[in-house]
């Protein structure tokens, strides 16, 4: 005969087993696609892809520190502007490929292949990656995302 106790503590200690994988499996990533220099977005200015509609390089003299990167603004207006809510101007997934992220993968993404989709900055490692995203945005930006939050991201 099976004991109850003996069996129950050895049903809980299997799916404990069967939630390890997952937790030591998880791959940890900078936050943020960074430069060899530590710039977010390879040095341009985030702030210019939603003003001017353009990718602009960023200077050294107007820079700010936010969540372990260094990024670079164009102006000392476009690093004030940057300031007071980081978040709606950072590029999604840290500046990662989008479509890489969509298959699993984490690549750099070049500040010249860029996507705006519901107000948020999406850059690509390639013009393919771009092209694709226009096919279907939402299904794109949904595998994604289901990648990046499985990511241990660190600052």
């Amino acid at each position: 005969m099976i004991d109850r106790r003996k069996f129950g503590a050895s049903v809980m200690a299997f799916g404990a087993l069967a939630l390890l994988p997952s937790a030591v499996l998880a791959k940890t990533i900078s936050r943020f696609s960074l430069s060899a220099t530590g710039h977010a977005l390879k040095g341009y200015d985030t702030t210019a892809y939603f003003d001017t509609g353009n990718p602009e390089d960023g200077a050294d003299a107007t820079v700010v520190n936010w969540k372990g990167a260094i990024w670079r603004f164009a102006t000392a207006e476009d690093a004030a502007l940057f300031q007071t809510n980081p978040e709606a101007y950072a590029p999604q997934f840290g500046g990662y490929c989008t479509r890489a992220m969509a298959i699993n993968r984490e690549v750099p993404g070049d500040p010249e292949v860029w996507r705006i989709h519901d107000g948020k900055l999406y850059v690509f490692f390639a013009t393919q990656g771009g092209n694709l995203f226009d096919d279907g945005p939402d299904q794109m930006i949904a595998l994604a995302q289901a990648h990046w939050d499985t990511l241990t991201l660190v600052e």
